[in-house]
């Protein structure tokens, strides 16, 4: 359970600083290699922010089912 939390908020950090690096990315020239950087890096920071927040409902919602289990 601690595992999957671990992994859930490293994801959403991670996909935080490839957002950040994307705005480093943006501010250069419009080449079209800054273009499929500028995609590439936003494609991998939507998912992996999407990918963290279902793991961490996930997590949460299994927690809540296991504690209301135990105190029937």
């Amino acid at each position: 359970m601690l595992k999957k939390l671990k992994v859930s908020v490293s994801l959403i950090v991670l996909g935080e600083v490839l957002y950040w690096a994307l705005e480093y990315f943006a501010n250069t020239d419009n080449s079209i290699f800054s273009e499929l950087l500028t995609g590439i890096l936003l494609g991998l920071s939507v998912g992996m922010k999407l990918l963290g927040i279902i793991l961490l409902i996930v997590c949460i919602v299994k927690t809540n089912t296991e504690v209301t289990e135990k105190k029937d």
